[in-house]
């Protein structure tokens, strides 16, 4: 795409016209510091020029100098009513704009500059062109912004399912642990009633108090019954050869 971002310059008629003709050779050649210079010193002697001051604006916008531009030719605009002066003015409002890729300031330079000159088919060209850069400007962003939706979407639900796994994780091992602490109750509990089954029982729990007098008393007959075959066997058997009276 060609875009139209040409500056005019107008040819000066001034009572110096040695120096504007010098500085009008110096622009033209692209020694646009030089022409600066002398149109700053023009532009000293009359400030009231406009046309020393539109192509003082020019050599801004040559050198990029794109605020001190703007500034030159909106004052140049305010200093001519002619029309056709200040449409171009505004056209070249817009090509700085569009140096920028500032379409929507160079959308509405554009469209300045044709209501003054609606002829003006550089303008009507620059007009065109700008709002289509601007369109696709849009659409980029709008890409830009779906896949970035699209990404942090993506990105959401993999953390969402990264956080799940991890949650699983930890119920599993809650899980584990819990089984294995009520294992080892479970075989404390064994172990306690298994002690308990070997475990001495209490005799007097079970017995009456009857039935255990009745055992002291068996005991102690018993204990005299083996107590008189003790004496038995100590007394000596009478002899034999003894004779009966």
């Amino acid at each position: 795409m060609k875009l139209l971002a040409s500056f005019a310059v107008f040819l000066i008629v001034f009572a110096s016209p040695d120096r504007a003709r010098e500085a009008n050779r110096a622009y033209d050649r692209g020694d646009y510091e030089t022409a600066e210079q002398i149109y700053r010193e023009l532009l000293s002697e009359d400030p009231g020029n406009t046309r020393v001051l539109f192509n003082l604006g020019n050599t801004f916008a040559k050198q990029q100098k794109f605020d001190e531009a703007i500034e030159a030719f909106e004052r140049f605009k305010r200093m001519t009513d002619n029309p056709q002066e200040r449409s171009i003015a505004d056209y070249n409002i817009g090509n700085l704009h569009t140096d920028r890729e500032q379409w929507n300031e160079a959308i509405d330079q554009y469209r300045k500059a044709l209501r003054q000159n609606p002829d003006d088919d550089d303008a009507r060209y620059n007009y065109e062109l700008a709002r289509r850069m601007l369109q696709e400007e849009q659409q980029q962003q709008q890409q830009q912004q779906q896949q970035q939706g699209d990404g942090d979407s993506s990105q959401q639900n993999q953390s969402q399912q990264e956080q799940q796994q991890q949650q699983q994780q930890q119920q599993d091992e809650s899980d584990s642990q819990d089984q294995q602490q009520q294992d080892q109750q479970q075989g404390g509990q064994g172990d306690q009633q298994s002690n308990e089954q070997h475990r001495p029982q209490d005799m007097e729990g079970q017995l009456s108090p009857e039935e255990a007098e009745r055992m002291l008393n068996a005991l102690e007959s018993k204990e005299k019954d083996l107590l008189k075959e003790h004496l038995k066997q100590q007394v000596p058997p009478p002899p034999q050869n003894v004779k009966d009276w």
